[in-house]
């Protein structure tokens, strides 16, 4: 009869089911572009069959959040996610903010009180500048006998310790009355701030609850994606022109502002893109056929209705249209990952840390280029294939010459393999200037019937570079857009050579220290009854 008793109690009344809140901690997180996937790990010390998790950042995604047991033998049967608001207690705050603005108070009260004595004291020093030049005199009696009159070393000597003790006092009123108003900014301040915590707003946070199929000792693992973080990616792009060395070094820009401090936890940064659309959609039909008359509308009550057909027609025309112009998808380049090494923080607020992500090297061409007749100066520029072994992504970047800071730029993205180039600004090593030497008119006399004007200009060029330069210097000769306007004689010095559309192109290889002189020249006519315009 024993055993059939117990068997009765513990069918009729079950054990109760007990809930326990255990603080979690940020062990991994993989910032993406637009979004982060935070990990937290809970350390479950005792058998418990439901575990939550409070306190956490109101930016959770719920449809994103996943829990597993990563050591022990419990079993999760389900988890869910509640949103609620809690009111934080502002007492204590609010008794600190009161000590503090009184505390500023009395400290202004000091500085004002210190500016009135020294007040006073300037006051007293006026007086005693007053009792110098009134002089002193001999009296009958000694009670009317005056002080001496001082000599004129005297006189100067007093003076100058009054004018010192003077400028002094000037400069600690000048202290006190900058400290008076530093002080009144901080008391506004805290001012400001009791007053917005003396009527608290409910605060919104995640709360996590996890329900295992049986109580048991365990550590387990939430992971879920918040919106509010991400980072943004940044070059450092160095060159060498004498080794035609190319680095690469990527940094990422990273920022959260969840609200939550993520401390002591392992940072991964990926160029992937969780929350897309992952699923191709289907291909919408494109069909063909005749235009089809206008339906006629009945008046009166219907007159605003669509007819069925018409309908069926618009929608028909519309899934046409989004088929045949839509763009076909593309796809630059596969996303890659990077773990840093050791432990990271990065704070809850908002603000920016960077982290250094990669370096790449590689080879490339460098090549020189230069319009004087735009800007005087050689650019420099890298040319060559992407051979890192990992895509560029398009990105700002600090440009970098023979470890100099060149200025800024930006990289559009460039896939393995893909050819690009790069500009690295003006560099100081290669000087070209472009000068006009010449420009004759020749009118030939009152029945001239056409008008010459005749153009030479001379372009320098020096190599201060320690090895020979690639340099090409393009320039350029007027195009006639009319048949009377004639541009002939053109004289070409240096090796240069005449393009399309009037260019004039130089292709050097300038030696260490070397220095050229080019000459272009040529000669415009055009009829004397005409002005020019272009010239």
């Amino acid at each position: 009869m024993v055993p059939l008793a117990i068997l009765f109690l513990t069918t009729a009344f079950p054990s109760p089911v007990f809930s326990a809140e255990y603080s979690s901690r940020v062990d991994r997180v993989v910032l993406y572009t637009h979004m982060a996937e935070v990990s937290r790990v809970v350390e479950v010390d005792k058998p418990e069959t439901i575990v939550v998790l409070p306190g956490l950042t109101p930016n959770l995604l719920p449809d994103t959040l996943s829990a597993r047991v990563e050591r022990g033998g419990a079993r999760i049967a389900g988890v869910t996610v509640e949103e609620i608001f809690r009111t934080e207690p502002v007492d204590e705050r609010v008794k600190e903010l009161k000590r503090r603005i009184e505390d500023l108070t009395a400290e202004k009260r000091r500085a004002e009180a210190a500016i009135q004595a020294f007040q006073r004291e300037k006051k007293l020093l006026e007086r005693g500048v007053l009792a110098i030049y009134s002089g002193g005199e001999e009296g009958s009696g000694k009670e009317n006998a005056k002080p001496p009159r001082l000599s004129a070393a005297e006189v100067e000597k007093a003076l100058s310790l009054f004018r010192d003790r003077d400028q002094a006092i000037d400069g600690m009123v000048f202290d006190r009355e900058r400290k008076i108003q530093d002080l009144e900014k901080k008391i506004q301040v805290a001012k400001q701030e009791l007053d917005k915590i003396r009527t608290p707003r409910p605060k919104q946070e995640k709360v996590v609850r996890i329900d295992m199929e049986r109580p048991a000792q365990c550590r387990l693992v939430v992971t879920y994606l918040v919106p509010a973080a991400g980072f943004v990616p940044r070059y450092n792009v160095m060159l060498r022109p004498s080794e035609g060395a190319l680095a690469f070094e990527l940094g990422g820009e990273a920022w959260q502002r969840t609200g939550e401090d993520w401390e002591d936890a392992s940072f991964t940064f990926s160029t992937a893109q969780p929350g897309r659309m992952a699923q191709l959609p289907p291909l919408p039909p494109w069909d063909l056929d005749f235009r089809r008359p206008p339906v006629a509308r009945p008046m009166g009550r219907g007159f605003h209705a669509k007819s069925e057909l018409a309908v069926m027609d618009a929608v028909e025309e519309k899934a046409a249209q989004r088929a045949a112009g839509a763009p076909p998808p593309e796809r630059k380049f596969a996303s890659f990952e990077v773990t840093l090494e050791g432990r990271h923080s990065l704070p809850g607020d908002g603000e920016k840390k960077m982290f250094r992500l990669a370096r790449q090297e590689q080879t490339t061409k460098v090549a020189w280029r230069s319009i004087p007749r735009v800007t005087d100066g050689a650019f420099l520029a890298a040319d060559g294939r992407n051979e890192t072994g990992l895509p560029i992504f398009a990105a700002p970047a600090g440009l970098f010459l023979e470890d100099a800071y060149a200025g800024k730029g930006r990289l559009p993205d460039i896939p393995e393999g893909e050819e690009f180039k790069i500009d690295f600004g003006k560099d100081p090593g290669v000087q070209v200037k472009r000068k006009e030497r010449m420009r004759r008119r020749e009118d030939g006399g009152v029945f001239a019937k056409v008008k010459r004007v005749r153009f030479r200009y001379e372009i320098t060029v020096h190599n201060f570079r320690k090895e020979t330069v690639p340099l090409t210097v393009l320039d350029r000769i007027p195009v006639p857009r009319h048949k009377d306007i004639v541009v002939k004689d053109v004289e070409i010095t240096g090796g240069g050579k005449q393009e399309e559309q009037g260019e004039i192109k130089w292709v050097l290889s300038l030696a260490k220290g070397e220095k050229k002189v080019l000459e272009l020249s040529f000669t415009v006519e055009y009829p004397a009854d005409k002005e020019i315009h272009g010239l």
